[in-house]
């Protein structure tokens, strides 16, 4: 009972967020244009902020152990491994189009990390497990846009583009906040209170909002031609690839913080970005968006059983 409480405890506030923004957009106080404008806002700001000063406030000893590095080449390898083993599996069926695949393998590596990942390892272990979890959500961010990239270019059977593996990088906001923050953590500089107030206040209001505009924006239409395709591309989101990396994961020891940070992270729906991309480099936008609606939905159940099992096993 304990462990289902405490499960309970880490899952509830994400569906009353997701609820409300789904209510506000139901009774009008909000309109979709409206929410489409603050979504980029929260990505280019407040959640940048968010994953800045968890970078900027992490603990120097803990931080940088072995298991850290042993879990940023563990992301890196299943998700590459996830990739090249399912383009093997899907280039030899004639049912799927090179987009629709392209957006399939896609959703198996691609979860909403940063939204998703920082409010349930504070649910977890408060404040002092957000270093782990800002690291894994900069290499997961860095890996999947770079693999994104070569997927969906050779789906459309054009040579890799350097030029757009480098822009895919270098523009990212969170991966420019990252870049930032750790610069100063290295440095040892310390923020002014007049900016870091601010700015910390701001960064707090990143959650929230994200988790209250999504649930505005998610809308189920059309699922009913692919939905074999959804069911796969959920499955394989929220449930085997966190599967395969906490079991890659406690057979090389990881325990504890580790554990709990890959569910936080590696155990989220598709990221909705996957969408942006999949509809500006010739993917199947459509089934995108999808598999971000269904994820999402079906994350609030995956993430609770995640967390009551692993609590119950005694490996968080």
């Amino acid at each position: 009972m304990e462990n289902l409480l405490f499960a309970l405890n880490v899952v509830s506030p994400i569906f009353i967020l997701l609820a409300l923004g789904a209510l506000s957009r139901a009774l009008g106080w909000v309109k979709i244009d409206t929410l489409n404008d603050l979504n980029t806002f929260i990505f280019r700001l407040p959640l940048p902020l968010m994953l800045f000063y968890n970078i900027y406030k992490m603990n120097r000893g803990t931080t940088f152990e072995g298991d850290t590095i042993k879990l940023i080449f563990l992301i890196i390898g299943v998700f590459t491994a996830v990739v090249v083993f399912l383009s093997i599996i899907l280039n030899k069926t004639t049912e799927l189009s090179n987009p629709q695949k392209g957006s399939l393998v896609q959703a198996w590596f691609r979860g909403n990390t940063i939204i998703f990942g920082l409010p349930l390892a504070t649910s977890l272990y408060g404040e002092n497990g957000l270093g782990i979890v800002s690291i894994i959500i900069i290499t997961a961010i860095a890996t999947s846009n770079i693999l994104a990239v070569i997927l969906l270019e050779l789906y459309q059977g054009k040579n890799i583009n350097t030029l757009v593996l480098i822009k895919s990088i270098i523009k990212n906001p969170l991966l420019i906040a990252a870049f930032i923050g750790f610069l100063i953590f290295f440095s040892g500089i310390r923020l002014p209170s007049i900016i870091d107030k601010p700015f910390t206040q701001l960064s707090k209001t990143a959650t929230p909002l994200a988790f209250i505009v999504l649930g505005g924006t998610l809308e189920i239409s059309k699922i009913g031609k692919n939905i074999k395709l959804i069911l796969v591309g959920t499955f394989g989101r929220l449930v085997t690839t966190p599967l395969i990396i906490i079991l890659i994961g406690l057979a090389i020891g990881l325990r504890g913080n580790y554990i709990g940070s890959i569910i936080a992270t590696m155990a989220t729906p598709v990221a909705v970005v996957s969408y942006t991309m999949s509809k500006e480099m010739g993917g199947d936008a459509e089934l995108s968006g999808q598999l971000v609606v269904v994820s999402t939905f079906l994350s609030v159940i995956t993430l609770f059983f995640w967390i009551f099992i692993a609590k119950t096993a005694g490996i968080l």
